[in-house]
């Protein structure tokens, strides 16, 4: 099993760099191209799916989740289980995850078909942070059996104050809710949502939707259904517009 094919001296040099910037050392530096590599490119190249950071993914997740337990139990001492959890949960989503793969230039990075990459593939929320995860256990695997001890130095270093900011938003359960009266406080007008556009099969649509008020798109949200792309819309707005939870 081998990506050698698509280990350009150029991507050596990239891979290179990443690895200088953010403290690590792959001596396998196919895994870590691997990380990388979507599913797409795979295809399109008939090459071994396994060649594809699937894999690596479902690995880093859980690497993920237990780093982030250990942190937060860390953090927050007088914290019971619930609201633990409330915070991990935002902390791994999707969306989260993939803000810190754009701060790492992974739009750079990632390997996609051709197909993929002509719908902005390198963009989307989803790829992104299947790509953090996949990273994640490709650091596992790089260093054995300091594999994990290593994976949790690597989002210390370089996100934990993100990680611990995610505390203060997770007082908002709900983050329609949230909005509506923070700006019914301001004047009479309603958030309005809008469902910009629909993307995929019958069965497995992609809702994009964004949130105006007072004539100006404040957010943007995408997901499964419409309402938690308004959910995600509302969210987004929440953080532009710098609304505490004490503001509610």
């Amino acid at each position: 099993m081998s990506t050698s094919n698509i280990l350009s001296k150029k991507r050596k040099l990239k891979l290179k760099s990443f690895q200088k910037k953010y403290n690590l050392n792959f001596k396998d530096i196919e895994l870590l191209n691997r990380a990388f590599c979507h599913s797409s490119y795979v295809f399109e190249n008939s090459l071994d799916e396994n060649l594809s950071y699937e894999r690596l993914e479902f690995l880093g997740d859980a690497v993920l989740k237990l780093a982030i337990s250990e942190i937060l139990y860390e953090q927050y001492p007088s914290y019971q289980e619930g609201k633990l959890s409330k915070i991990r949960s935002q902390t791994v989503s999707d969306r989260n995850i993939s803000k810190y793969a754009r701060l790492m230039d992974f739009e750079d990075l990632i390997i996609l078909g051709k197909n993929e990459k002509s719908q902005g593939g390198s963009k989307k929320e989803s790829i992104l942070a299947c790509a953090f995860e996949a990273l994640l256990g490709a650091i596992f695997l790089e260093y054995d059996k300091d594999g994990y001890k290593k994976a949790l130095e690597f989002l210390k270093e370089n996100f934990l104050e993100d990680i611990l900011s995610i505390e203060e938003m997770c007082d908002f359960l709900n983050p329609k809710a949230v909005l509506q009266e923070y700006t019914q406080g301001l004047n009479s007008k309603l958030p309005e949502y809008i469902t910009t556009k629909e993307e995929g099969p019958e069965h497995d649509k992609t809702f994009y939707v964004d949130v105006k008020y007072n004539n100006k798109i404040i957010g943007t949200g995408c997901a499964k259904s419409i309402k938690a792309a308004q959910q995600k819309a509302a969210l987004e707005a929440i953080e532009k517009l710098k609304i505490k939870p004490q503001d509610k």
